[in-house]
């Protein structure tokens, strides 16, 4: 889902080899949330989501190798 992306428009990532820029999900299949809104990191609160629980969830993303979303960093108190 992420090398041919990056070829077809001549990207360097898509890929774990050693010297690819980091650019990885690790993705929790099993977590449940509840979608809140008023939570969104964006200006836009819009969803037809909102108040349900959902399966499945990002639960850590690093770009160029840096943390930019850590669930479980967010969630400590």
């Amino acid at each position: 889902m992420s090398t041919e992306p990056a070829k077809i428009f001549h990207l360097p990532g898509g890929t774990l080899a050693v010297g690819a820029p980091a650019d990885v999900v690790v993705l929790d299949p099993a977590a449940q949330w509840t979608v809140d809104a008023a939570a969104f990191r964006s200006k836009s609160r819009n969803t037809p989501f909102g108040g349900r629980v959902l399966s499945g969830r990002a639960v850590l993303t690093l770009v160029a190798g840096k943390t930019v979303h850590d669930v479980a960093a967010s969630a400590a108190p």
